[in-house]
This record gives C-alpha cells, structure tokens and sequence, in this order.
C-alpha cells in the first residue's frame, strides 16, 4: 500500500453563492448572465497547517478579505466597482468548505508561481 505525503497546508473551497453573480451580472449588462447554476468550477486556496479547528470566522480572519478580494477580481478588475467588504457580506456571497488535510497524490514536485 502507498502512503501518499500531506502537505503543510489546509484548504479552504470558495463556492460563489448568487448574489456574487448578480453583483457582477450588474457590472457587465453587455454579457449574458451568470448564474449559480452555470458555474461548476470554484477557487480553493492554502492556507497554514492545521488552521481548521472550531471558528470559522476566527479562522479565517487573516485570510477572508484576501479571498473575498480576489474572487471580486476574478469577475472585474475595476476595485472602484467592489462592495464595502464585510464578513457578514461574504458570508452571504460565498460558502465554503474547510479542510485540514491536504494529500499530494501527484509525482511531480509543487512549485509556486509568482504573477505581477
């Protein structure tokens, strides 16, 4: 039996909920609409090892204005056109699902790469 390495991460997957959509639906009224149903591909992001423990939002309070920023960026690149951002409205825009075990099942070694 192989036993695969985990890495020293957790995972968090980003799940837009429709009110996401609809805040990017009424920036870009030239495109078709988006809407939840359309979408079957979401962001996951690493965070620190064993992050996932009892409270969501105390955990994730180092991270969530970064991930709620980059979803937005995501959709449009105009921060001019962001909303005010809350945990409460990114609660309301997104679920999310945790995890504090992330297995590498790929041969090949993990690198980074850097965007500017």
């Amino acid at each position: 039996m192989t036993i695969y390495p985990t890495i020293n991460r957790s995972v968090v997957l980003v799940v837009p909920k429709q009110p996401f959509y609809d805040w990017s639906n009424k920036i870009f009224t030239d495109l078709p609409e988006t809407n939840k149903e359309d979408v079957d591909e979401y962001n996951s992001y690493l965070l620190e090892e064993e992050l996932f423990l009892d409270d969501p939002k105390k955990e994730l309070k180092k991270y969530w204005k970064k991930i709620f920023i980059n979803e937005l960026f995501g959709q449009c690149t105009d921060e001019d056109c962001f909303p005010n951002l809350s945990w409460k409205l990114f609660t309301q825009w997104f679920d999310f699902y945790r995890s504090s075990v992330v297995t590498d099942l790929a041969d090949q070694p993990l690198y980074t790469q850097e965007y500017e």
